[in-house]
């Protein structure tokens, strides 16, 4: 922003202790005490924001509050929202609008989005001028003086002095406009990073949502998988008993069966955990537990119909990562001619009006009006460093700018190729619980018939605990990979697109 030059400063007017003077046209007085009033109420009406285009913290003229709005449709701002927590089961959209407004990592990008929004407007208060009133009262007395006269007097001495100062920037060559666009581009590139937080707080949610899904059904199928190894302990003891099965049978089911319940211990501490993540990712401490109620997941999903390269345009296109490095790379392009602007003149405006009333002395009232012009000459090379510092400052954004497009497609290809192994994961789970089930039960048929053996019965257990685990990992697997991809394409903004019902990608 650039300096304003308002020439030399006087001291103000301060009426309250107005001492009696010479005589003098008292409407004259009154109405330069009346017209000093009444400028500084507009001052202070206008910084107490009575003016049009307010916001919470005061005036807005420049409206940059509504210009970042504009850029981060279909988005809500959540400071100065309550954050509810829901009193209920939480449903994985409930999990998402509760991140999205309590999580301090979203308030915090919406915060400098907001902040660079201020800085916008002090870049676009460089278009007015500025104005200030300054104002003194004085009192000499307590001894002889000499006065204006040339006459020894002891007679106390009053003074009221006062300033109305008007500076106002016409010309400046570029760096006016150059750090207007400068700031409109870094607004551009907080509230696309703003944007870009909104839908990693989403995928964020979504691994710490399905962990925690992941996490009880983890602790089901360790207990089930307890429950059947008592059941084939207490199998082996009585056939024991009956003279058919063996100490060895015996044994050997005891310590499936430790394993099983020590495995469930566990699986107990991992799900515990996992709901302190998620607690913490939804912007909540990590003891407030939660009852979910995750949305089914199919046998099957459908498998991706869309091509790699529609993928890769529509990424370029939408990911908000990527257009803060564009926005980011305007800006520095911006400052160059700001830098450069350093080295050149500044045409400035400039008006006083003085007002100056003292005991004894003819009050003084009249007014200034000036042009000026500041031209650098010679700042020992300091313009072009800056301008050289600018111009490196760019080829470091263009950098920056391709290896965000880089990270964009390697994105979508991971992220394509990790859910299409996702998707025939779910499947290939889906037939090999079914079969490892009836496995498990032929197995024990087999046994209580007595002609199975227990390490047939053993190795058909752990054959489906590994296969409920393999189909939690699979259910994980899918839902994360779904959010992984739809961040990678930049429609990650709510939870609307990971509908359970909905192909992905569309």
């Amino acid at each position: 922003m650039p300096n304003f030059n308002q020439g030399p400063r006087r001291r103000g007017h301060d009426e309250y202790h107005t001492p009696p003077g010479p005589p003098s046209p008292p409407a004259r007085a009154r109405s330069h005490r009346i017209a000093l009033a009444v400028g500084l109420a507009l001052m202070l009406d206008v910084s107490s924001g009575v003016a049009g285009g307010e916001t919470e913290s005061g005036v807005d003229p420049f409206r940059t509050e509504n210009a970042l709005k504009r850029m981060v449709p279909g988005l809500t701002d959540p400071l100065g929202y309550d954050c509810a927590t829901p009193a209920r089961e939480l449903t994985f959209a409930a999990a998402v609008d509760l991140a999205l407004c309590a999580n301090p990592q979203a308030r915090t990008a919406w915060a400098q989005a907001h902040q660079q929004a201020a800085v916008l407007g002090q870049a676009d208060s460089a278009w007015v001028p500025q104005v200030t009133i300054d104002g003194s009262q004085q009192r000499q007395f307590g001894g002889e003086h000499v006065d204006n006269n040339g006459n020894t007097v002891s007679t106390a001495v009053n003074t009221t002095d006062a300033a109305v100062s008007l500076s106002w920037v016409i010309y400046d060559f570029g760096g006016r406009t150059g750090r207007i666009e400068s700031a409109h581009r870094l607004l551009d590139a907080a509230a696309s990073t703003a944007s870009s937080v909104v839908q990693q707080t989403v995928r964020s949610v979504v691994q710490a949502y399905y962990g925690a899904v992941a996490g009880d059904a983890s602790v089901e199928a360790a207990r089930s998988t307890a429950d059947i190894s008592k059941h084939s302990l207490e199998i082996a003891r009585a056939l024991q008993t009956g003279g058919v099965g063996t100490v060895g049978d015996v044994l050997q089911a005891q310590t499936a069966y430790e394993q099983a319940s020590l495995a469930l211990v566990q699986a107990v501490a991992a799900a515990r955990t996992a709901q302190g993540t998620l607690a913490v990712a939804l912007g909540r401490p990590a003891d407030l537990s939660f009852r979910l109620a995750p949305d089914p997941v199919p046998a099957e999903a459908p498998s991706l119909g869309s091509h790699m390269s529609a993928l890769m345009r529509e990424a370029m296109r939408q990911r908000p990562d990527l257009a803060a490095a564009r926005y980011q790379r305007d800006a520095a392009e911006a400052n160059i001619g700001v830098a450069r602007s350093a080295g050149l003149p500044i045409v400035s405006l400039s008006a006083q009006h003085h007002y100056t009333r003292q005991t004894d002395v003819q009050t003084q009232s009249y007014n200034e009006v000036g042009v000026s012009v500041t031209w650098p000459i010679f700042t020992g090379f300091n313009v072009n460093y800056g301008v050289r510092q600018a111009e490196s400052a760019l080829h470091v954004s263009e950098e920056n700018l391709r290896q965000v497009e880089l990270n964009v497609s390697q994105d979508v290809w991971g992220g394509y190729y990790n859910l299409e192994s996702a998707i025939e994961q779910l499947g290939g789970t889906t037939e090999l619980l079914r079969t490892a089930e009836e496995n498990e039960k032929v197995s024990i048929g087999r046994y209580q018939a007595g002609v199975g053996s227990i390490v047939d019965v053993l190795t058909a257990q752990a054959a489906l605990s590994a296969a409920r685990e393999a189909r939690i990992a699979a259910e994980l697997g899918w839902n994360v990979a779904r959010a992984q991809l739809a961040y990678a394409l930049g429609r990650l903004s709510s939870a609307a697109p990971l509908a359970v019902e909905q192909s992905l990608p569309q």
